[in-house]
């Protein structure tokens, strides 16, 4: 019996890509790792509507936002980062290593972003020209409302820049937002890929900032310029991560019937832990990951003994979920509805 993780650091791999990943490794300066690379790019286009340019470089999904913040933030009037949860933390942290003089606007942890609240910091710092924020909040399984911080940046010429890790591959809404121009992405994340690969995505009006001072790695705009040399890639990327992206990319196509597909395992997973008594979260409403509130301490070990006795591991050992008395379940890749009715016969008689 496989093990079942329904945690948001491990996808489940495609039929495709499990046979991808078996493939000897090649070279990255050859040219079947440039078409592989070019067939990957024009997917992660096609996710993105056609309007975004996907730099695709090695590391996690907290380097793609180090190459987001080191390459727009210097270029910046001024920057206002939105925060409503551990993620939206780390890159106001990221933000600040970067310039200082960045604006927090940080409001409850899992409470939803409030335009008065957003309008009236705007007001008070009108040199605000870039929107720094987190499509969904994954330690509390909130999409954050982007199409709202649209329609505040438009009438103020402001630019919206996305930590989207846990969003891009089953948010395709994401991208229809005028105003945001750069968002990032993960390999190992909805994507459903291996983990280990970087992708920012920048709307082709975006030029990465000069900076003197910017560590050789961070600069996108090498990244970008090795798109045209053997390989297409600066720093080594490895061939089997490629395989494994491209192949989990032509795996769920534009997005659009892979989300709505994932957002059916979140339906079956809330309805089956409302039967037993379990609570979701308020607003804990990405298709990815929905947080949950832990029943009393007996009946929760109770719980865990029987996930694991069944095969299935769920996610609550972060601290920033320990200290809430909060798990989550996440579905990515290739689940099904019969995976869920696993998770959820487990424990249905307690």
């Amino acid at each position: 019996m496989r093990r079942l993780e329904l945690v948001p650091t491990v996808p489940h791999l495609f039929p495709a890509t499990q046979e991808a990943i078996r493939e000897p490794l090649f070279s990255h300066r050859s040219e079947r790792f440039s078409a592989l690379f070019r067939s990957a790019a024009e997917s992660l286009r096609t996710i993105s509507g056609g309007r975004f340019h996907p730099v695709i470089a090695a590391g996690t999904g907290t380097w793609a936002n180090e190459l987001m913040v080191w390459n727009i933030v210097p270029g910046a009037r001024r920057v206002l980062v939105i925060s409503n949860g551990e993620f939206g933390d780390r890159l106001l942290k990221q933000c600040r290593n970067c310039n200082p003089d960045t604006i927090a606007l940080k409001f409850e942890w899992g409470e939803p972003i409030d335009r008065e609240k957003i309008e009236s910091c705007l007001a008070a710092h009108p040199e605000v020209d870039w929107i720094f924020g987190v499509a969904t909040e994954t330690s509390c399984g909130r999409a954050n409302n982007i199409a709202l911080l649209d329609e505040i940046a438009a009438p103020r010429g402001i630019r919206i820049a996305l930590d989207g890790v846990s969003a891009v591959g089953l948010a395709p809404e994401l991208f229809g937002n005028e105003h945001v121009h750069v968002v990032t992405a993960s390999s190992g994340k909805a994507l459903a890929g291996l983990p280990g690969i970087s992708i920012v995505l920048l709307d082709e009006s975006v030029k990465p900032a000069a900076l003197e001072n910017r560590p050789e790695a961070l600069d996108l705009a090498k990244i970008i310029a090795a798109e045209s040399s053997s390989g297409m890639v600066r720093n080594t990327l490895s061939s089997m991560q490629l395989m494994a992206l491209e192949s989990s990319l032509r795996s769920i196509g534009d997005c659009v019937e892979y989300s709505a597909r994932i957002a059916a395992l979140k339906e079956r997973t809330v309805e089956g832990l409302r039967r037993i008594g379990i609570e979701p979260l308020p607003g804990s409403n990405s298709r990815m990951v929905t947080a949950f509130r832990r029943p009393p301490e007996l009946r929760w070990s109770r719980m865990l003994a029987a996930w694991d006795a069944a095969g299935v591991d769920v996610y609550y050992r972060p601290r920033y979920l320990e200290e809430r008395h909060l798990f989550e379940i996440a579905a990515m890749g290739d689940l099904h509805l019969e995976d869920i009715d696993r998770m959820l016969a487990a424990v249905s008689d307690l």
